[in-house]
Order: structure tokens, then sequence, then C-alpha cells
């Protein structure tokens, strides 16, 4: 990644400085939540994803049932393709994704649309900064920690200009291969 000629103070103590043309805004300012609850008996067909379905700290869906399949009988999100779904029970587990496709979320989840990169929010909601402030919330709740709408919305987001997201997304997803790549061909070698 490069390096920028200046910076500044992002105002907020756990993000600490950014460059200097980059802006640090509440989540509210980026993104909003979809809320859209249907009943599943009118869409056993569509697909549903659960916290359960996300892999920790990845993004990566693990798992895919229908609605029927799940036996899902409480009121879901319905979320369309390309939106951001995030956790919001027990979110120092970290478990974001995008949407594949249409279809319904637990409750315990949050559909998000953007008006930046969908793919650098993502990434960012799985940051260790965002994280922080996600600790920093939840801190005090033990028992069943989750995260409301407010204070989702007024969470602080490092947002570089548009051109700038595509950059770090694309350096994100190339580092994510090779691991991933390193990592299957050590699996490889002790199956062997």
């Amino acid at each position: 990644m490069k390096k920028y000629e200046s910076y500044k103070d992002s105002g907020v103590g756990w993000i600490g400085k950014i460059p200097s043309h980059w802006s640090c805004v509440p989540f509210r300012r980026i993104a909003k939540v979809q809320c859209n609850l249907v009943r599943p008996s009118e869409n056993l067909t569509m697909f549903q994803i659960s916290p359960d379905s996300i892999e920790k700290n990845s993004g990566k869906i693990i798992k895919t049932r229908t609605v029927e399949e799940a036996k899902v009988d409480s009121d879901n999100h319905r979320f369309y393709k390309g939106q951001i779904l995030y956790s919001k029970i027990r979110p120092l587990l970290n478990k974001v994704t995008i949407a594949p496709y249409d279809g319904l979320c637990s409750a315990d989840m949050y559909p998000i649309s953007t008006i930046q990169n969908t793919e650098y929010v993502m990434y960012y909601m799985l940051s260790e900064a965002f994280l922080s402030s996600v600790k920093n919330i939840v801190a005090d709740r033990v028992k069943m920690p989750k995260i409301n709408q407010d204070e989702l919305k007024n969470t602080d987001f490092v947002i570089p200009p548009f051109s700038e997201q595509q950059v770090i997304v694309d350096y994100l997803k190339d580092k994510t291969l090779k691991i991933e790549q390193y990592v299957s061909a050590r699996e490889r070698e002790r199956a062997a």
C-alpha cells in the first residue's frame, strides 16, 4: 500500500491518524439498515442466511439452506443481492458478508445498503478498527451482546475517496487469495 504525503487526526482515539484527504464519518452517513420483515411461510424456496451461515472474520458464507430446509418459523428480513448482511447478535464474532443472491436473513442480522463501494464497507466492517468500536459499545453486555441500529448508525467509519476504495478492495482480495492458496497447499502437504 502507498504512503500518503499528509495525515490528520481522525478525531477518534482508536482510529488515530488517517490520510488528510480521507473522512471519518458516522455509519449513518454512508449506509442504511434496510429492515423488511416477512413471513417465512410465504418464502419457503428462498435461501436463508443466519449468523451461523457466515464464517467469522472472513466474510465467507459457509452453508446455505432454503427457508424450508432451515425450518424457519419466525419472521426474517428480506435482503437483496449485493446488500451487506451483518450479525447484530454477538457482533464480536465479526460475521459480515455480501449477499450473493436475494433471500431472507435472520432477524438477528441487519441487511445494509451503502452509497460507498460495498466490498470496501464489508472489509472495513471486518477490520480491527471497526471491531474496536463495536467492542466499546458491547463491552458491558456479557450474557448476550448485541448492537442496536442506533449504535451501529453512530459508529465511526473511515472513508477514502471512491477510487481508492477499489484499490484497497483489490489489494485485500489479492492478499486473501494468496493466504488461502498458501493454507490450501500446506493442508495438501500434510494430507500427503
